[in-house]
This record gives C-alpha cells, structure tokens and sequence, in this order.
C-alpha cells in the first residue's frame, strides 16, 4: 500500500465514560457522539480514491469503517492491529491501567491481559502485511495505542515516549509507504532494545 489513512475508532460507548473498553466480554458500539464525528470525516475523506478499509475484530472498529467508507469498499481485518489486551483492567478507568503500565516493565503483563512488548511484535506484523498490500490508498481503523506507536516511530522518536501520548477518537493522520516503512524499522528496533 503506497498511502494510508489512519483513523483511530470512533469513540464508544466506554471512551465517552473514561473507561478502558472491553474486548473479551462484550463489545462496545459507539456513542452518538462517536457516530457523528465518524459521519463528518466520512464527508472530508469523500474526495479521497480509499481502495480498502483495514480494521481488526472489534466492532469499533467495524463500526467506525462502516460510518466513514459504507458498503462499497472492500474491508479487511488484520487482528494483528488489535488493541493491546487489558486483562482485568477491561471495563475499569483508564486512569488505572495507565498508572499499572508506568509502573511496570514493559514485558510485564496485568492478569488476563497481554504486555506492552508482546502487542507491540502483533502490532508489527499487521503492519508488515499492510505494507506488502497492493493499491494506491487505504484507511485503517486502528485503535489507541498502535496508532500512536505507529505515528511515534514514523516520526523518528520513541514509540511510547514520543510526541503522541493519546489519539483523539475519529482523528485523522496521513501516512506514506516510506513512513510506514520508518516506523516499521523503528518499532522493530525499539522493541530489540527493550
């Protein structure tokens, strides 16, 4: 793929309560506000030739897609770009599970849940295979914490520490195959050297 658009979800149900989503009870559909902002960025992507909307299995996700391309563009799920698991933080306040990441190492994982390194190898692999996808332009629906490593590593700087800290719901960023590239080697690397 020569250009993406990277759109995280559209806020939920849970995003509009501040509270972590869950993923392996139940899924969370978006809020009237998720749905709204996801419509209004359908409008400024319309001018936009999307080939194929990319999404994981979350219905957020599907959701989001569905609201901003509608039935007409081929969809693809890469589970790969699934949020990071949570465990038993699923459903709790996101100021929780934020507080228990910086205080842990990295490779560590909450009870049920998966650690920062580990998602951050799946996340690689969705990349990898977004990359070696044939076509012009696409939009991937993705969720908070690959997007912002994405954008963090295709910007050259750490993909925790670096500049983006939280993706807004519904936001949009412009990525081309060289960045994408970048921040495939930059993720590759800095998951070596943690």
């Amino acid at each position: 793929m020569d250009r993406l658009i990277l759109v995280r979800h559209a806020e939920t149900t849970y995003n509009a309560r501040g509270l972590m989503n869950p993923d392996s009870q139940a899924e969370a559909g978006l809020s009237p506000a998720g749905l709204r902002a996801a419509l209004e960025l359908r409008t400024r992507l319309s001018h936009e030739p999307i080939e194929i909307a990319i999404v994981t299995s979350r219905l957020r996700t599907a959701l989001t897609a569905e609201a901003l391309v509608g039935d007409g563009t081929p969809l693809l799920v890469l589970d790969e770009l699934t949020e990071i698991g949570v465990g038993s933080f699923e459903g709790r306040p996101v100021s929780e599970y934020r507080a228990w990441i910086r205080s842990n190492p990295l490779r560590s994982a909450p009870s049920g849940g998966e650690s920062v390194a580990d998602a951050t190898a799946r996340y690689l692999t969705g990349l990898r295979r977004i990359r070696e996808l044939p076509g012009d332009l696409g939009v991937v629906v993705m969720h908070n914490l690959p997007m912002r490593m994405t954008l963090n590593a295709a910007a050259g700087n750490d993909p925790i520490r670096g500049d983006v800290q939280r993706v807004p719901n519904a936001a949009r960023f412009d990525l081309s195959g060289n960045g994408l590239d970048t921040a495939i080697a930059g993720l590759g690397a800095w998951l070596t050297g943690i």
